[in-house]
């Protein structure tokens, strides 16, 4: 009798921390989502998009925040210093590959002030989360 609580008692303690756990990554995936619907509504302003990305460390692949960004690619640095208007985040998908990250793809679609053209880039960012604030970014 004492083994059968015992292994009902282990079975419910795994079912309630994954429920938990399902739980963080869905508020962590909330979070990053807030951001991208920030960043393409045209009414947000530039205080607000600092109150929700304070305190990140932002990184970028091939280490020059200058090699991503050209008139053909479309960066998130770029488009948090809104180098980059009409921005419109197009089939955005939100992976869970471990605790506290979430992994964003899509594309991203906007046009420079100075260029009459519109440009299309597809993305892959990985976001690191901590107590369901984003802490690091890297594209």
């Amino acid at each position: 009798m004492k083994t059968s609580h015992l292994c009902l008692f282990t079975l419910l303690t795994v079912l309630l921390s994954s429920n938990y756990l399902q739980g963080q990554n869905n508020n962590n995936k909330i979070v990053v989502k807030a951001v991208y619907d920030l960043l393409q509504n045209k009414n947000a302003n530039s205080n607000e998009i600092s109150a929700l990305t304070n305190g990140i460390n932002w990184d970028e692949i091939g280490g020059s925040k200058k090699g991503i960004n050209s008139k053909y690619s479309i960066s998130f640095n770029a488009i948090m210093k809104n180098e980059w208007e009409n921005i419109l985040f197009k089939n955005l998908n939100f992976k869970i590959p471990e605790d506290d990250k979430v992994l964003v793809t899509g594309t991203v679609n906007g046009r420079q002030s100075t260029e009459c053209e519109f440009i299309s880039t597809q993305f892959k960012h990985y976001w690191s989360l901590k107590d369901g604030k984003i802490v690091h970014f890297l594209e």
